[in-house]
C-alpha cells in the first residue's frame, strides 16, 4: 500500500513538473522548477522501488543520484525566481551541478555513499559509506543556502510576489525538513532507513500549497484551469462517502453471508445506483416542470441575450416583440403586454397571449389606478403582494384592476428617473408565484428595456426630424452644403448641384476644398473660429456659368458648445440682379421722363421771353428802351439756361470722379464754414457735433462737399430767421451717419417720396435739383438718403455711409 501511495505522489510531482515546463519552456524559472520537481520525483520513485523489496541495490542507487540533484536544482531556480539575484553567481551554481554529479556518480558506481542495502523485521537498512557525510553536509548546506536565499527574497518584496514566494517556501521548508529528517539525518544518526517512505509523502504538502499558488496567486505566471467535468466527478465521488461509512459499518455481516463474487456484484449495484441518483433526479424535475410549465431560466444567459438585442436595436417595432417574447419565455406567464405612456395615458404597445384559455386581458389602455399607483411608487406591483398587506385606500381601486384584468405584476419602465412606460405580465402556468430571483431577473429587463425604449423614442424622433430637414433642403432654391470636423462634405443638396455643376454623390465625403474658394474659404473659416458670416455678394463659378450668389455659414455645435461642423447656405442672385437691371432700367426711364419735361419746363420760359423779344425788334428798333430791356432781360433769360446746363452737368458726372479713403468730418466742416456768414447774416444757431475720432469712408472730397452744401443751404432757405440748424456725426460698426436737422416748415408727409425727384421742389424759386444730386452722390457713393419730419417742426436728412479702412489718399477739392 506504502509503495502505491509513492508511486501517487512522484506521477503528481511529475505531472506538475511537466505542467510548469510545458507553460514557458525557454523561461529558465520554469525550467529550473520543473528540473527540481522532477529530480524529487524520481527520487521518489526510488523509494517506492526499494519499498518493493526487489533490487535494493540497484533501486539505492537510482535514489541517491537523483537526490544529489535536488538542492543544486533548488538554489538554481531560487536564484532565478522572482528576479534575478547576484548571489549565487554563475560560478557557484555551475560548481554546485558539478558536484551532484560526481554524487550522483559515485552512488551509481561506486560504495563511498551507501553499501549492504537490505530488507530487515525492522524496515529498510543500510551502511554508510565514506562520503555519505561529505553528501549530507552537500545537501543540507546547498538546500539551506537555497532556503535563505528564498527567505531573503521574500522579505524584500511586496504585494503578489510577496504571496507567492510566501506559499512556495512553506511548502519547500516543510517538505523539505521531513524529506531531510526522515531520509538524511535520521539514518545518519541511527544506520537504518526505516522510515525512508514517510520523506517522500511530504511532497503532498509541496504540491498542494503550489498549487493553491498557481491558482489564487498566480505563481510563474501560470493558471489552472478547473473543468466542470472534475468537479462535477469529485462531487459524485464525495456524494459516495456515506454510503462508504454504511458499508463499513455492515461489512462484517456482509461477507460473512456473501460469496466474494456476490460481494463485488452488491457493492459495483450500490455505486451505480448512488451515482445515478444526481443523475435520474435532475431528469425527473426537467420532466416534471414541463409539465406543470414550470420553467428554470438561465438568468445569465437571459440577461447576455436580452442586453445585446436591448442595446443593439432601436426600432420599437423590433424591440417591444423581443422584449415580450423574452418576459413570457422566462416566466411562462398567461400573457405579457407592454404600455408606452402617451400624454397623461398609458397605451398598448405590444401584447402577447400565450394561454388562449387563460383570463389574461390587455386593454387599449391601461387602467388610469394602476398607471397612478406605478408613477407614484416607480417599483414593481405585485397583485398577490398586494392583497397579502391588504389594500388600502390609495391601492383597493389599483388591485381591483390588477386582479379584474388577471394581472399578477406590474414592472415600471424608467428612464432618467421618471416612468415612460410599464409591462405588464400575468400569472404563471404552473400557478407558482414570482419568486425573488424572478423579480430580479425581470427589473433588471425592466431597467435595460426602459432605456432601450426611450433610446428608440428619440431615435424615431430624430429619424422623422431628419427626414423633414431632408425633404426641405432637397426641396429649396438655395443650395446647402454641410462639413464635419475634417472639413469633408457631408451634405450636398440638388441646389447645390445645379448651382455648382458637381453632383452629390462626387462630393459627399469629399475635402471641401474641391469646392469653388466663394464656399471652402467661408465653410472653412467658420469651422476654424465658430463664427457665422454672411458673404452678400460673390461670384460662384459652377457649369460653365459664373453666378452672383449670397452665402450664408453657420457653426453646428453640440450641447456643450463644441464646434462639430460647418453649414453654408448659398441663393443665386442673379434673377435679382436681372430684376436690379429691369427697376433701374425703369426708373431711369421715368427720370428720363421727368427730366426732359422738367427741361423742357424750365428752358422754356426763358426761351418764351426771348422769342417775343425776338419778334418785336424788327417793329421797334429805334426804341432805345426796348432795346435795353431786351439786352437785360435776353441776358438774363440766357444765363439762367446756362446755370441749369452746369446743375445737369453736375448730376450727370457724380460717378465719373475716383474714390478715396477720408475722413468725413472734413467735407462737413467746410462746407459749415463756406456758408458760415450765411447763417450768422440770418441769426440762425448752427449746433456741430462730429466726434473726436475719424470716420474714414470711401469717397471723392469734392462730391461729399456739395452733397453736404446742398443739404445745409437747403435747410438755410427753409428756415426763417433766427433758426435753429443741428449737424451731428454717429457711428456704429459698420456705417457713419450723418444728420442734418432744421427748425423750418418741414416737407409734407405727402411729398416726402418725391422730394428728391430732379425739378421737384416745394419752394418758389427752386429749380428742383439740389436735393436730387444729393441722392445722386449719396448713390454714388453706396450712401442711403432719407428725410424725415421731425417731431417739433421741421425736416432732417440723415445720410448712412459704410465705414472704410483709413488710407492715406491726396484730398480732390
Amino acid at each position: 500500500m506504502v509503495q502505491f501511495s509513492l508511486l501517487a505522489v512522484a506521477a503528481t510531482l511529475v505531472a506538475l513538473a511537466a505542467f510548469v515546463w510545458r507553460a514557458r519552456p525557454g523561461n529558465a524559472i520554469n525550467c529550473w522548477f520543473a528540473a527540481f520537481t522532477m529530480f524529487v520525483g524520481c527520487w521518489t520513485v526510488g523509494i517506492a522501488g526499494l519499498q518493493s523489496g526487489t533490487y535494493l541495490e540497484v533501486w539505492g542507487r537510482f535514489t541517491f543520484a537523483a537526490a544529489a540533484f535536488i538542492p543544486a536544482a533548488f538554489l538554481a531556480f531560487t536564484r532565478c525566481y522572482p528576479t534575478l539575484s547576484r548571489w549565487p553567481s554563475p560560478t557557484v551554481i555551475r560548481s554546485t551541478l558539478v558536484l551532484a554529479a560526481i554524487f550522483a556518480f559515485m552512488s551509481g558506481f561506486t560504495s563511498l555513499l551507501f553499501y549492504d542495502v537490505s530488507m530487515t523485521e525492522q524496515g529498510l537498512a543500510r551502511k554508510p559509506g565514506s562520503l555519505y557525510v561529505p553528501f549530507a553536509l552537500y545537501f543540507v548546506i546547498t538546500f539551506g543556502g537555497a532556503i535563505a536565499l528564498l527567505i531573503s527574497k521574500w522579505w524584500h518584496v511586496q504585494g503578489l510576489a510577496r504571496a507567492q514566494l510566501q506559499f512556495l517556501g512553506s511548502g519547500v521548508i516543510i517538505s523539505g525538513a521531513g524529506a531531510i529528517s526522515a531520509n538524511l539525518l535520521l539514518p545518519l544518526a541511527t544506520g537504518r532507513s526505516t522510515y525512508a517512505w514517510l520523506g517522500p509523502s511530504f511532497g503532498v504538502v509541496l504540491v498542494a500549497l503550489v498549487a493553491h499558488a498557481i491558482i489564487r496567486h498566480r505563481l510563474m505566471d501560470l493558471r489552472l484551469v478547473i473543468h466542470h467535468g472534475l468537479a462535477y466527478a469529485l462531487a459524485m465521488l464525495l456524494s459516495l462517502a456515506p454510503v462508504a461509512v454504511l458499508l463499513a459499518f455492515f461489512w462484517p455481516r456482509l461477507s460473512s453471508h456473501l460469496r466474494r463474487g456476490e460481494l463485488l456484484i452488491f457493492l459495483a449495484a450500490i455505486a451505480l445506483v448512488s451515482l445515478l441518483v444526481p443523475l435520474t433526479k435532475d431528469l425527473a424535475e426537467r420532466v416534471l416542470d414541463r409539465y406543470v410549465y414550470r420553467t428554470h431560466a438561465n438568468y445569465q444567459r437571459i440577461v447576455r441575450e436580452a442586453s445585446q438585442v436591448l442595446t443593439g436595436v432601436l426600432e420599437l417595432k423590433v424591440l417591444l416583440p423581443f422584449l415580450s417574447r423574452t418576459v413570457a419565455a422566462s416566466t411562462e406567464a398567461e400573457g405579457v403586454g407592454i404600455y408606452l405612456q402617451a400624454g397623461p395615458d398609458f397605451v398598448k404597445a405590444s401584447a402577447e397571449r400565450r394561454h388562449p384559455e387563460g383570463r389574461f386581458e390587455s386593454p387599449e389602455r391601461a387602467p388610469a389606478s394602476v398607471a397612478e399607483l406605478l408613477v407614484e411608487t416607480r417599483q414593481p406591483l405585485l397583485a398577490e403582494e398586494i392583497a397579502r398587506e391588504g389594500p388600502s385606500d390609495g391601492t383597493r381601486l389599483g388591485w381591483q384592476d390588477l386582479t379584474r384584468l388577471n394581472w399578477s405584476l406590474v414592472l415600471p419602465l424608467l428612464s432618467k428617473n421618471a416612468v415612460i412606460g410599464a409591462i405588464v405580465v400575468g400569472p404563471k402556468r404552473s400557478g407558482d408565484p414570482f419568486y425573488p430571483q424572478d423579480l430580479d431577473l425581470l427589473m433588471t429587463l425592466a431597467n435595460q428595456a426602459g432605456i432601450a425604449i426611450k433610446n428608440a423614442q428619440l431615435y424615431a424622433q430624430v429619424v422623422l426630424v431628419n427626414e423633414y430637414i431632408q425633404n426641405i433642403v432637397a426641396t429649396i432654391e438655395s443650395g446647402v452644403v454641410a462639413i464635419d470636423p475634417a472639413g469633408r462634405i457631408t451634405l450636398f443638396n440638388r441646389a447645390a448641384e445645379q448651382l455648382t455643376g458637381h453632383s452629390s454623390a462626387e462630393m459627399t465625403l469629399q475635402h471641401v476644398s474641391a469646392l469653388p474658394a466663394s464656399l471652402s474659404e467661408p465653410l472653412l473659416t467658420t469651422l476654424d473660429d465658430g463664427l457665422g458670416r454672411t458673404e452678400p455678394d460673390v461670384d460662384l463659378p459652377g457649369a460653365g456659368v459664373t453666378r452672383p450668389v449670397i452665402c450664408t455659414t453657420s457653426p453646428l455645435r453640440d450641447p456643450a458648445g463644441s464646434v462639430l461642423g460647418a453649414v453654408a447656405v448659398f441663393s443665386d442672385l442673379t434673377p435679382l440682379k436681372e430684376l436690379e437691371i429691369e427697376r433701374r432700367r425703369a426708373e431711369r426711364l421715368a427720370y428720363f421722363e421727368v427730366l426732359a419735361s422738367g427741361i423742357a419746363h424750365e428752358i422754356k420760359n426763358p426761351l418764351v421771353a426771348v422769342k417775343t423779344f425776338a419778334q418785336l425788334v424788327p417793329r421797334r428798333q429805334g426804341d432805345e428802351r426796348f432795346l435795353d430791356n431786351f439786352s437785360r432781360i435776353v441776358t438774363r433769360e440766357i444765363a439762367r439756361m446756362e446755370r441749369l446746363v452746369d446743375r445737369l452737368r453736375t448730376l450727370s458726372r457724380l460717378s465719373e470722379r475716383p474714390r478715396h479713403s477720408l475722413d468725413l468730418r472734413t467735407p462737413i466742416s467746410e462746407a459749415l464754414e463756406f456758408l458760415q456768414a450765411a447763417f450768422d447774416e440770418k441769426r440762425i444757431a448752427v449746433t456741430v457735433d462730429l466726434g473726436d475720432a475719424p470716420r474714414f469712408v470711401a469717397g471723392d472730397h469734392g462730391e461729399l462737399e456739395q452733397l453736404f452744401l446742398n443739404l445745409t443751404l437747403n435747410a438755410h432757405e427753409a428756415m426763417a430767421p433766427g433758426g435753429a440748424l443741428e449737424v451731428r456725426l454717429a457711428a456704429t460698426e459698420s456705417a457713419a451717419i450723418v444728420t442734418v436737422a432744421d427748425t423750418g416748415a418741414g416737407v409734407p408727409p405727402e411729398l416726402l417720396e418725391r422730394i428728391f425727384d430732379p425739378f421737384f421742389t416745394t419752394k418758389q424759386r427752386g429749380s428742383g435739383l439740389g436735393l436730387a444730386i444729393c441722392a445722386g452722390i449719396a448713390d454714388a457713393h453706396r450712401a442711403k438718403l432719407r428725410v424725415a419730419n421731425r417731431t417739433g417742426g421741421g425736416a432732417i436728412f440723415t445720410v448712412e455711409f459704410p465705414l472704410t479702412a483709413p488710407v492715406t489718399a491726396p484730398v480732390q477739392a
